[in-house]
């Protein structure tokens, strides 16, 4: 089991019902694992096949940040997820992606007025880190309540909706 630290939130270590997570299908368990605690995940679960081999791990970065691999016959690319970042350096997130053997593009500010890093797995699966560029909060705004249309509405203080509040 890998136990990384996370420069984020202190992680709840809790299994409650969990509104959503993400499953992805890796061929080699324990390489995954390691690369994806590069990301700031950290292994909550580890539970064996019929064999007594490991066969699923559940992973967790923040809360309601929760991934299912599975060992199995990876469909390269078969996964596609976003995670919002949290309180973190990206650049540094880059770095230890890069180090544990990730193809990592970013950190890259996109047009919406956040910054994120994406990294593609050994199966070809990729998962995007975002998160709200603060500087920005004021042209943020401005640029939202002019530019997306739909049925929504901005938390006071913020740039942009976020997913880190329970």
């Amino acid at each position: 089991m890998f136990m990384t630290e996370n420069d984020g939130p202190a992680i709840d270590r809790s299994i409650y019902v969990m509104p959503m997570f993400v499953n992805v299908v890796v061929s080699d368990l324990p390489a995954s694992e390691a690369l994806y605690a590069a990301a700031g995940f950290v292994t909550l679960a580890t539970i064996p096949g019929p064999s007594g081999v490991p066969s699923l791990v559940h992973l967790r970065r923040e809360r309601h940040q929760d991934i299912l691999m599975t060992q199995g016959v990876a469909v390269r690319g078969s996964v596609s997820a976003s995670f919002a970042a949290g309180n973190v350096d990206l650049g540094d997130v880059a770095d230890r992606l890069r180090s544990a053997g990730a193809e990592v593009a970013g950190p890259t500010d996109t047009p919406w007025f956040t910054s994120d890093v994406t990294f593609t797995d050994t199966d070809g699966n990729t998962v995007t880190l975002t998160a709200p560029r603060v500087a920005d909060d004021a042209a943020a705004r401005a640029w939202a309540s002019d530019q997306i249309t739909g049925h929504f509405e901005l938390p006071e203080g913020t740039a942009a909706p976020t997913c880190n509040e329970d």
